[in-house]
């Protein structure tokens, strides 16, 4: 039985960096086997963290063989360790293989060598029963939905079934396709969640079998080019099936908006239902025959969400200083509203224990923002979150080991004036210097290769106590005191902005840019649909409007939201969904209904 050490410790290093997150949800492991060949494509829309969220979220703790970029093993040291953790090397330009949505009709071209290396490693894998893991997207991007299917998964599934036929007489366990949805409820910012949806298998060979049963005068083989695009197109349709898809930037950014103020913030959605409830509001708001209202309630989403973007400010945030949608504060109540919020910030318990391991973990908060500030492309959502994870916890990491080193020093020179200046119970009081007897065990002047191996031992012991006691301490109060962070940043805004004169608010034509949200330039390595007239679906490319301060938008943000939650409302009404929505509430379910009700 293989070790996997280097996997196993790049394994835990992932679920370090995954408290990035607040929440990981894994939906469907039930799909996944405990053992046979099986190819695992995941959706990509967030570089380095994707990778991490397999490798932590796959059942039954299966190692997985991720194809990887190439030029990433030109490095001595980083392919050591890529080939150590069963890492597979790919060449490949996303746009060199067409997607699995074109109907060519061209014969495939030879393999190069790289591809026939490619699958030679990957056949090696699967004949071991190893999971491989690919991203059949071909390269992570930040799109309003699945932009594209490539073809490589597809055509090493099919091959390695011709080969195993060929070779070894067929298929000891059936290879297996499972797809998987990665979602982000907000993928770039801090302590957001993650839905992992593990989808139903493929059985390939039953796949291909019934795919050439069709036609039964086919003279078609296993890795034929309609084959693979058959098998593509099924995986692209089940990732459509557990991620949420929009056809534009401008109905996702619609559908964001109406589900926070559906649910008040959508942190209040259960993460089992994230995914569902979303994409039932893109099919509402995409519906060819919703209720003439849907234009109204959409004009005035997306105006409310560019505003909430330029403010700066978090649907939560402001519902949570401000729940009724309709009030315009007084001068005296925004006042009111900023000091009750930074006296619940300061006061209250949470922060009081939290505060020691804040001040702890300032660094890294100082380096992942840094980093992200240096390294991160603007443009680019999905660069932000693995910079600042990464960078982050390397920080993390330094603060503890310099604890550590302070420990051990302490340890050493039998220093221990923390233990007889606490004012502790005698019993609690002789618990502690037995422990810091025991620590200096460890440490006793030993200078055989046992007394520096006791004393290594020790550091790391140390080292791993500290680390896991102020990450937990650190990880368990930080959710809650960053959403008060936010709100007491949320009442400061508020306040500046009613403090301020009318005459300072943006007005008519001024105001104009921060009511069209922003949309990121085209990914170069994405081949985009036409729709049927031949042209892009949805707006192009929108560049941000010219920053202003939020004490500028904030009167108009209050009336946008106004606006909204109105149409909405009058949109669902019209749809027929407030009865769904309103029966779901009166029986206290954890989630509203999304649709009509039955």
């Amino acid at each position: 039985m293989e070790l996997k050490l280097v996997y196993r410790g790049l394994r835990q290093l992932s679920d370090w960096i995954l408290h990035f997150y607040s929440e990981i949800y894994v939906d469907g492991g039930e799909n996944v086997p405990r053992d046979g060949p099986l190819i695992i494509t995941s959706s990509h829309h967030n570089e380095i963290l994707d990778i991490a969220t397999l490798a932590v979220t796959i059942p039954h703790g299966r190692r997985v063989c991720f194809w990887a970029k190439s030029t990433m093993f030109k490095n001595a040291l980083v392919r050591a360790i890529l080939l150590s953790s069963g890492s597979i090397p790919v060449a490949r330009n996303p746009n060199n293989m067409p997607t699995a949505s074109e109907q060519s009709t061209q014969p495939a071209k030879p393999q190069s060598t790289a591809n026939e290396a490619l699958f030679r490693e990957t056949f090696r894998a699967l004949d071991k029963e190893e999971a491989i893991g690919v991203f059949p997207e071909g390269t992570s991007y930040t799109e309003p939905g699945i932009a594209q299917v490539k073809d490589g998964a597809s055509r090493a599934a099919l091959e390695y079934v011709k080969w195993a036929k060929e070779t070894k007489g067929g298929l000891r366990k059936k290879l297996l396709v499972v797809p998987v949805g990665i979602v982000y409820t907000d993928k770039s910012n801090y302590q957001s969640r993650v839905c992992v949806r593990w989808g139903k298998v493929i059985d390939v060979e039953a796949f291909a079998q019934d795919s050439l049963s069709k036609d039964p005068a086919s003279s078609l083989e296993l890795d034929s080019r309609p084959l693979v695009k058959a098998l593509s197109l099924e995986i692209e349709k089940r990732l459509l099936d557990l991620t949420i898809s929009a056809p534009d930037w401008d109905t996702l950014y619609v559908v964001g908006a109406a589900r926070d103020i559906l649910w008040n913030d959508k942190e209040h959605i259960p993460a089992s239902h994230f995914v569902r409830i979303s994409q039932s509001l893109v099919s509402l708001f995409t519906d060819p025959h919703a209720a003439p209202s849907v234009t109204g309630a959409r004009q005035s989403l997306l105006k409310y969400h560019s505003l909430l973007s330029y403010a700066n400010i978090s649907h939560g945030s402001l519902w949570g200083i401000l729940p009724d949608p309709s009030m315009r504060p007084s001068r005296t109540r925004a006042l009111g509203i900023f000091f009750r919020q930074l006296l619940t910030t300061l006061l209250h318990p949470r922060f009081v224990l939290f505060l020691p391991t804040l001040i702890l973990h300032l660094p890294a908060y100082a380096n992942g923002l840094l980093a992200d500030r240096l390294l991160g492309n603007p443009n680019e959502e999905e660069t932000h979150a693995q910079f600042k994870a990464v960078f982050g916890g390397v920080a993390a990491t330094a603060v503890y080991a310099g604890i550590t080193r302070v420990i051990v020093r302490r340890l050493i020179d039998d220093a221990p004036p923390i233990l007889t200046a606490l004012k502790s119970p005698a019993f609690l009081a002789s618990v502690l210097k037995s422990v810091w007897s025991a620590g200096r065990w460890f440490f006793a002047a030993d200078p055989s290769l046992s007394g520096k191996a006791r004393a290594a031992l020790g550091v790391f012991s140390i080292f791993y106590i500290s680390s896991f006691v102020l990450s937990h301490w650190h990880n368990y109060w930080v959710a809650s005191n960053y959403r008060q962070l936010k709100r007491l940043v949320a009442s400061w805004k508020l306040m500046l902005g009613i403090f301020s004169p009318d005459s300072s608010d943006l007005h008519g034509d001024q105001l104009t840019p921060y009511t069209v949200p922003y949309i990121p330039p085209s990914n170069p390595f994405i081949k985009r649909r036409e729709t049927t007239e031949g042209a892009s679906s949805g707006r192009v490319h929108a560049p941000r409007a010219k920053p202003v301060p939020s004490r500028k938008l904030i009167r108009p943000l209050l009336e946008a939201r106004s606006e909204a939650t109105r149409n909405l409302w009058s949109f669902l009404v019209d749809s027929k969904y407030l009865r769904g929505l309103v029966t779901g509430k009166m029986k206290g379910e954890t989630w509203m209904q999304v649709g009509p009700a039955t």
